[in-house]
């Protein structure tokens, strides 16, 4: 009877054990970069495209290495928004222009109106200020010809739902085939906020809650994976895996982007030999490659800014990525 006993609890404690090596830690393999890579890549791009004239050899530069990169969606600046949540036409004078001419060297590419503010600085709880912005999402996607709208307000939270009713007004005024993407902060469990309640204190945390409620009304979500004041290689790996996890898993039917950075400014919350390209892609195939991940609702990888990223940081995409 006994060593049947111990054959009871050392089968039982092997079960937990792969039912939690399973779910928390998950079985890995090591497919490359190409694997997952379907060329549905993204990439925020400067103001100076739409604000002002660009000659044609820039533009036939820029399509052709935003092609040769495998990167069909761009976020093109064209706000921020005014308080009253307008945006002055002559930040943008040059957008008609410079949608037509890409089109027309591959329309295979979307470019959507990457339109922002600091959330403080616009109310989003004055239901004219909604309206002004949704007005302007519709103006820009749909007489400009932008491919939809790109919103990157900061920071929005579980509780803020003027910002979901914007969404909403916005979803409500574009035309159905125009594309909605949000940009959000890193996404924080609730079961890791309840777990630290009585040690840290979250704010202005995106959970669960956000994420659904952004997912009712947005067609992408891009998650920006940076800025997390981080100090080990493997520490901001680990949070970009993870991310990567959670988010395929939770936004089911939705188009996840992971964004990671390419600037080289050192700051409190930013270290760039720390948060790069390199590390940041490594995250995200160490997500991808774990069994706990959703491939199916992963989109692409997101490369913030454009406008800084090197020749050698390109290679490193490259090798990782793209190959």
């Amino acid at each position: 009877m006994r060593s049947w006993w111990k054959i009871t609890v050392l089968g039982v404690i092997f079960i937990l054990f792969l039912a939690i090596w399973i779910f928390v830690i998950g079985f890995s393999s090591n497919r490359p970069g190409s694997f997952f890579n379907t060329g549905h890549n993204a990439v925020w791009l400067g103001h100076s495209w739409v604000g002002e004239e660009k000659t044609d050899e820039e533009i036939e530069a820029l399509v052709k290495n935003l092609d040769q990169n495998e990167i069909d969606t761009v976020f093109v600046h064209s706000g921020p928004f005014e308080e009253n949540g307008s945006i002055d036409p002559k930040t943008y004078e040059y957008a008609i222009s410079f949608v037509d001419r890409v089109k027309a060297i591959n329309p295979n590419i979307s470019y959507q109106a990457w339109l922002g503010q600091i959330r403080g600085n616009v109310d989003l709880d004055n239901a004219d200020v909604r309206h002004e912005i949704a007005k302007q999402s519709m103006i820009l996607s749909g007489l400009v010809g932008f491919d939809g709208i790109h919103f990157d307000i900061e920071p929005v939270w579980d509780g803020d739902l003027a910002f979901i009713e914007l969404l909403k007004e916005s979803r409500g005024l574009m035309l159905e085939e125009k594309t909605i993407s949000v940009a959000l902060a890193e996404f924080i469990p609730q079961s890791l906020i309840w777990m630290t309640k009585n040690i840290h204190e979250f704010k202005n945390y995106n959970s669960e809650v956000n994420y659904l409620n952004v997912a009712d009304y947005a067609d992408q979500i891009v998650v920006m994976a940076y800025d997390t004041g981080i100090d080990r290689d493997w520490l901001y790996i680990w949070l970009v895996k993870e991310q990567t996890i959670w988010l395929s898993n939770l936004l089911d039917g939705k188009e996840l982007f992971v964004g990671i950075p390419a600037y080289n400014e050192k700051t409190e919350a930013y270290d760039p030999e720390i948060e790069n390209i390199e590390n940041g892609l490594k995250g995200i195939l160490a997500g991808l490659n774990n069994i706990r991940s959703n491939e199916n609702n992963f989109a692409g990888v997101a490369i913030y800014p454009y406008w800084e990223i090197d020749d050698e940081e390109w290679q490193v995409y490259n090798m990782l990525w793209l190959r």
